[in-house]
């Protein structure tokens, strides 16, 4: 009883630490500066990801894997996916293919960069990485993100086709099925651990990183849930709006969908340094 009482205080003690550090810090700010970071990388990163794949001849994988990610925003996932098929287009046919190299890769370095900077003010670290360091763990990511994508597709089809097959097994096709659907959630869960650990210019133990990384990848498929099913509240926005509505409601998910990611760090920052930067917080 005393333990559960104990553990309960410290859990309370961490998430009001972790929200006066958010608050204090101003990272809804930073949410929003990354918001319009994200407009302007989004189609030179997917670019550079199905070319890719497209070498490799999996280009259709992660233009289904990308449909299937924004499906609570299908209309603004099929004018992205627009975009970046004629950006390709337009680059290997050689029209301002200088140019669009020199776009492509400002707008990704400076993204990167953002998400650098606001994860090292999250931890407080004012030294950054050495621009040799950024942009070789920039092209590794690049360069991993392609062949993440296309085995998790292919984990997930193997399993949907395993589902199949042992649905006549009651514990064992259920079992199948459950491990699916939490497919999700472990996915998302995990790029949320590894880029927590990985993303500050600071060592951050996993052990603290691994419940933030759970809570943000629920939070970030309640929030595709909730867009989903509120679908009374967007026919009434498209209505307004009409096909323009894809704009601001993506930016809205996006804004909210880094609001998770990074209140996600500030927990991370909260549960390892909880020793040094709760003492001065007193039980109301």
């Amino acid at each position: 009883m005393v333990n559960s009482e104990a553990f309960f205080k410290q859990v309370v003690r961490k998430m009001i630490l972790t929200i006066r550090f958010f608050t204090e810090k101003r990272v809804m700010a930073e949410a929003a500066a990354l918001t319009y970071s994200s407009l302007l990388a989004i189609v030179p990163i997917l670019a550079v990801v199905f070319a890719i794949a497209r070498g490799f001849g999996y280009n259709k994988y992660i233009e289904v894997w990308f449909l299937n990610a924004l499906s609570s925003q299908p209309e603004a996932a099929n004018v992205i996916v627009g975009f970046v098929n004629s950006y390709l287009i337009h680059i290997q046919s050689g029209i301002f293919l200088g140019v669009g190299l020199i776009f492509m890769l400002y707008t990704v370095l400076m993204l990167m960069n953002n998400v650098e900077e606001t994860f090292n003010q999250i931890w407080q670290v004012s030294n950054t990485r050495p621009i040799i360091r950024s942009l070789t763990n920039y092209l590794a990511m690049f360069l991993l993100f392609p062949i993440i994508i296309i085995v998790s597709t292919g984990l997930s089809i193997f399993m949907a086709t395993l589902a199949d097959k042992v649905e006549n097994y009651m514990l064992l096709g259920t079992a199948v099925g459950k491990l699916l659907d939490l497919s999700p959630f472990i996915l998302l869960s995990l790029l949320f651990v590894i880029l927590y650990v990985y993303m500050p210019n600071t060592k951050v133990k996993l052990s603290c990183a691994i419940v933030p990384g759970i809570l943000a990848g629920i939070a970030m498929q309640i929030l595709q849930l909730v867009y989903i099913y509120a679908q009374l509240w967007v026919t009434g926005y498209n209505a307004i709006y009409g096909s323009f509505a894809a704009l601001p409601l993506f930016m809205l998910w996006v804004q909210f969908s880094w609001t998770i990611c990074l209140f996600g760090a500030q927990l991370t920052y909260t549960n390892q340094n909880l020793n040094r930067i709760g003492i001065n917080l007193e039980p109301m």
